[in-house]
């Protein structure tokens, strides 16, 4: 017997979204749709067409752009016939954009991944949208959300790049969607280009822009640390010929060509704070610390020292200079090292590099649905409300899952039968134990140092 999804041969839900046609299992929508469920057990021997199917139709609706599913008259069989052209209502023809919204739906009420780029990877947060309204008219929330995020991995890298695009709408999303994934991803670019995204970050709802704020608030004040602590450095040089332990490292200010170097390092240092190029930066600063951690002639290199300095030196002092910078820019580079891991799922090496850092993260208990569980997770007004349904099952709202055997079909292009027959750096991923919000264990260790 024919079982190939969207015609298998012993389904009894003939459902018409015209031109296509579907032949499904009503167990199947019944298990998945609350509101399918409703209708279908409503009806009773009513609704039974002349071939032993439930006949339903995709009919205008004012409340719903996308449509609403409408009982067939069982003596409506005939509709097409010659005999009855003059009685029959008008045909909706049905946009392809709508199809494709139904052809999705019916999918994942199959456990089949649907098509969410289709036309395009700028597309699929509209499809995405389109789907959770349509899941939340259906009432098919538990099914439909999960089955999103799984289809949204299938993208691979550009997923993640396409979050990175536009993390405002993909963090209202996930909020919607209560999906961690999507919602812990689109937080850490937020967090991450707080200072560029301006205006922007008014349209985030209340809960999600406080805990962004908070969590931005921690990573300035990390910053603000680390620099200070990065200004106030001194490197140890090996002192050759020593005999004792304690004697086999002395401070670098003892060298006065590393103290040269250092006084040197402060004064540019202290000048990109003062022209706003670390953590007050509209890139957070990322530009600045990525230099010092690439080290070398990345910043203050032999050209630039010349054109600095006040008096010009000698070849020797020049070269003695730079060898002390580089010592002091190797050190510097581990300070700013953690700044660059990314805890994001975006994959520099493969998209390109973000112009701002992805070093923060949000952690499973500070997700706003798990602080709030009892909260109303709407997106941008009070009718927006985040359906119950979604939530834990009640004991009487509980029935087993039904498996059917589905064949996906060989091209992904055909979604329905038509009823008519002629149609970062590689630093980005270093590995750092410390959490990058934990400011006061720096401080700490710098009192123990004293």
């Amino acid at each position: 017997m024919e079982s190939a999804f969207p015609q298998f041969g012993d389904g009894d839900v003939n459902i018409t979204i015209y031109d296509d046609i579907y032949r499904l299992h009503s167990t199947v929508l019944k298990a998945r749709s609350r509101e399918l469920r409703d209708l279908l057990s409503s009806l009773g021997s009513y609704g039974i067409g002349h071939f032993g199917c439930v006949q339903l139709e995709l009919v205008e609706s004012a409340s719903h752009g996308y449509g609403v599913l409408e009982v067939l008259d069982p003596n409506d069989q005939y509709r097409y016939g010659p005999m009855y052209m003059q009685l029959q209502k008008p045909i909706i023809m049905w946009p392809p954009e709508i199809r494709l919204l139904w052809a999705n739906m019916f999918k994942i009420l199959y456990g089949l991944c649907p098509l969410l780029d289709q036309g395009g990877l700028r597309n699929v947060l509209c499809r995405c949208w389109e789907l959770v309204n349509l899941a939340d008219c259906l009432r098919a929330t538990r099914t439909v959300f999960p089955a999103i995020v799984d289809a949204l991995q299938e993208l691979g890298p550009h997923f993640y790049a396409l979050i990175a695009e536009d993390p405002i709408n993909w963090i209202k999303l996930g909020t919607y969607m209560r999906s961690a994934l999507i919602f812990k991803d689109a937080a850490i670019h937020v967090i991450g280009n707080w200072n560029a995204l301006e205006d922007d970050l008014d349209y985030l709802p209340s809960v999600v822009h406080e805990l962004c704020e908070s969590k931005q608030a921690e990573l300035v004040e990390f910053k603000q640390v680390l620099e200070a602590r990065m200004l106030t450095y001194c490197p140890y040089t090996i002192v050759p010929g020593t005999s004792c332990a304690e004697d086999m490292t002395t401070p670098g200010v003892k060298d006065f060509g590393m103290w040269t170097a250092m006084t040197y390092y402060s004064q540019w240092f202290c000048m990109a704070v003062a022209e706003n190029r670390t953590y007050y930066a509209s890139d957070g600063g990322a530009a600045f610390y990525r230099a010092i951690y690439a080290g070398g002639d990345a910043y203050l290199d032999t050209e630039e020292q010349a054109n600095t300095n006040a008096f010009p030196m000698s070849a020797y002092r020049a070269k003695m200079l730079d060898r002390s910078l580089n010592i002091l820019k190797a050190e510097m580079s581990k300070f700013v090292s953690i700044l660059l891991v990314n805890e994001s799922h975006y994959d520099p090496a493969l998209m390109g590099e973000l112009p701002y850092l992805t070093c923060c993260k949000v952690d499973d208990e500070e997700l706003p649905w798990v602080i709030w569980p009892d909260g109303d997770w709407h997106v941008d007004s009070d009718e927006e409300l985040f359906l119950s349904d979604y939530e834990a099952l009640t004991d009487s709202d509980g029935e087993n899952e039904i498996e059917i055997d589905i064949t996906e079909p060989e091209s992904t292009t055909a979604e329905v039968t038509s009823a008519d027959t002629s149609a970062t750096f590689a630093t980005d991923t270093l590995p750092f134990d410390t959490d990058i919000t934990d400011a006061e264990s720096i401080e700490t260790e710098d009192g123990n140092e004293k």
